[in-house]
């Protein structure tokens, strides 16, 4: 090989000066590319000139060795992509395992009601994602009563005031979600005031 620039391969540490031959022993070309030793050490390199990896690559097989139960079983794992995985509808593998995502299922439509089944009180309209983040933040069936929605405003107010909670900084930033809530469905519902 003549005196060509020498690629870079990102994530592989090899100093300019420690390039020797390809680990062919007939071979007289620099070894500049990098081929894993075997699956059990794959961070572990020959290091190889073009033509001698690319009859490596062809020859290489991640699975050989593999039998049985032992090749079930490095198939099962490749398909999730070796992340712990857990029985559809069983919920999370570690309960204490906390996430910042809630990974329940919301039923929009009413689908799954008893309202639904009965015919009754079917939201015909889809509601917009501020809308349902305000009822889910209520925590209360989406209703167009503007006293029941004041209502219930009030006491979530009250039971998350910081002046309740001590200084509670989970309960004032909950009643900062709960005024958010209450602004989105206010301006969909107005409130009409009854006294003259």
């Amino acid at each position: 090989m003549t005196d060509a620039k020498i690629p870079e391969l990102k994530g592989l540490k090899r100093e300019a000066s420690k390039i020797k031959k390809c680990d062919v022993d007939i071979c007289e070309e620099q070894g500049i590319y990098p081929a894993p030793r075997n699956r059990d050490e794959l961070r572990s390199y020959f290091w190889f000139c073009l033509e001698h990896v690319r009859e490596y690559n062809k020859r290489w097989n991640y699975f050989d060795g593999l039998n049985g139960d032992a090749l079930e079983a490095e198939i099962r794992s490749a398909t999730t992509w070796e992340r712990p995985s857990w029985k559809f509808g069983t919920g999370r593998a570690d309960p204490n395992c906390r996430t910042s995502h809630d990974f329940s299922s919301e039923d929009v439509f009413g689908f799954f009601s008893e309202s639904y089944e009965e015919g009754k009180n079917f939201v015909q309209r889809t509601m917009h994602p501020d809308e349902r983040w305000a009822w889910k933040i209520f925590n209360m069936e989406p209703c167009s009563e503007q006293a029941k929605i004041k209502r219930h405003y009030k006491k979530l107010a009250k039971l998350n005031h910081p002046d309740r909670n001590q200084g509670d900084a989970d309960a004032e930033e909950r009643l900062k979600e709960i005024n958010s809530a209450y602004a989105i469905l206010k301006q969909l519902y107005p409130l009409t005031d009854s006294k003259p």
